[in-house]
């Protein structure tokens, strides 16, 4: 039996290391960042890894850290339906998109056998090979694959593919192209998933395919050797080639192939999310399908912990608090965020002002955050961004941003935080650096230096005070602009 590795041999040149598992020989690749940017595929990338014997999986998260995770990605199958599975003997499919990282627990059994937390069908006896089908929550723009075979150390899929389709169209309503075309989706849904311990049958899984042909399916990876879920082995990471990625850019649903059978615990798709862009009057309009944060800019984010930020104090902290704001990656979740409560002096009925179209009232709550890097010289913000990913329902109805310069000896973070704009105490002075502007849910709102919302783009600052009115969550807070000094990390 020829290894995954060995079938698919990185290019780079690199050590290899081997040991024995059940009579197959098992290459471990050790290679660093930039070679997992040279990396073709479909090679994997596989994490460092030393010559020792197997072990057992974590449970929860595994010890390498996937590539992907800090390439401001979004895992593109978390919160998607799973419309049909050939088999879910052992486990249903739903397991396989869990935002979750998987568990086991060496006591737990049911009727079916050993209880498993991922996607397993059982051992195959008739024609054909396992698959299954899922809608995706929006269309996607697929850079990595992520497989992890967590736990199924005897019985993973030895064999898997993956493929995608766009089934939308205009002629359809939404519930159509995205769920109903596909026999059996709507009760599989309607009973909250799929069933263990059920399949299908012969005939209806000939009446799925035949359902599937109707569009025409991209491979994003092509059948390919999966490792044993131990620790050492568990994960496994897939660049999309650009061809490949480009053909597939706008997918709504997701195929994925067992050979012949067996399981899998988790699979990540990451990239960004491709939707329509629906801009306030403010904001720089972009059409790009890339969250315009992940494209490179020519200043650096002063507002990142990874450039020094911080997330210094905040109104109110119900569900979550300042420094949530200044993290580099996307928000996995709305507790990935700062949110506040509902304010419990909002007015019975709302109303509008008519001159700004904005909420008359001046109910609201606040953050500071320090900028990292010293700051921003003179030359000025260059471009803000206020990301209200995973808020739809909660989201402030505005938000403006104040800053200041304390960049002086006898003034503290302490001092910057109780100074208020109604109250400056001769030492801090707020200033208005982005008018009360309107906010959307789940998206990014970008305000770049021409923007009539950007204002007194021309001062140095070292802090900011974001406002939302008159409550609600926001995810991310990204503040770029010329540094006023080298951030120069601690040991």
């Amino acid at each position: 039996m020829r290894s995954f590795i060995e079938q698919n041999q990185h290019p780079a040149d690199i050590t290899n290391q081997s040991i024995i598992v059940d009579d197959a020989r098992v290459i471990f690749d050790e290679f660093d960042e930039d070679q997992i940017e040279k990396a073709s595929l479909p090679s994997p990338l596989v994490t460092k890894k030393h010559h020792q014997q197997l072990t057992q999986a974590n449970n929860y998260a595994p010890l390498h850290t996937s590539p992907f995770k800090n390439q401001n990605f979004t895992n593109l199958v978390s919160s998607s339906h799973v419309l049909f599975a050939t088999d879910e003997w052992f486990a249903r499919a739903e397991n396989l998109v869990k935002d979750s990282d998987p568990t086991f627990d060496p006591e737990l059994y049911c009727d079916q056998g050993k209880v498993m937390d991922g996607w397993e069908s059982r051992r195959r006896r008739e024609a054909g090979h396992d698959w299954c089908v899922i809608a995706a929550p929006h269309k996607g723009d697929v850079y990595g694959i992520e497989l992890d075979t967590a736990f199924f150390t005897g019985n993973q899929a030895p064999r898997v593919s993956i493929e995608v389709t766009n089934c939308s169209s205009v002629e359809k309503e939404e519930e159509e192209w995205k769920f109903t075309w596909m026999p059996y989706a709507v009760l599989r849904m309607a009973q909250g998933g799929g069933i263990q311990g059920t399949g299908m049958s012969v005939q209806q899984v000939e009446k799925a395919a035949a359902a599937c042909t109707q569009f025409k399916w991209t491979e994003i990876l092509p059948m390919t050797e999966l490792l044993p879920g131990y620790e050492e082995t568990r994960m496994h990471y897939f660049n999309i080639p650009e061809h490949v990625r480009r053909d597939a850019k706008g997918f709504t649903h997701v195929r994925v192939n067992y050979y012949p059978d067996g399981g899998v615990a988790r699979m990540r798709l990451w990239g960004h999310p491709v939707d329509e862009v629906v801009s306030s009057e403010h904001e720089t309009q972009t059409e790009s399908s890339i969250p315009v944060s992940a494209e490179p800019y020519h200043y650096p984010e002063l507002s990142c912990e990874m450039n020094g930020g911080e997330g210094l104090e905040c109104s109110n902290k119900h569900y979550g608090i300042s420094s949530n704001l200044i993290r580099q990656s996307y928000g996995k979740d709305m507790g990935d965020g700062w949110e506040t409560a509902r304010h419990p002096d909002r007015s019975p009925v709302l109303i509008k002002d008519p001159k700004t179209n904005l909420v008359d009232s001046p109910l609201s709550d606040w953050a500071v955050l320090k900028l990292g890097m010293g700051g921003c010289n003179a030359s000025g913000i260059s471009r803000i961004i206020l990301d209200t990913k995973h808020f739809k329902g909660n989201f402030p109805e505005s938000v403006k941003i104040e800053a200041c310069d304390a960049d002086l000896e006898n003034v503290s973070d302490d001092t910057v935080c109780a100074a208020t704009p109604e109250r400056n105490d001769g030492r801090v002075t707020w200033f208005n650096l982005l008018n009360r502007s309107r906010m959307g849910p789940d998206r990014e709102h970008v305000f770049d230096r021409d923007s009539c919302a950007l204002v007194n783009t021309d001062k140095k600052l070292t802090h900011i005070r974001v406002s939302i009115y008159p409550d609600g969550g926001l995810s991310r807070v990204r503040v770029y602009g010329q540094p006023a000094r080298e951030y120069i990390p601690s040991a």
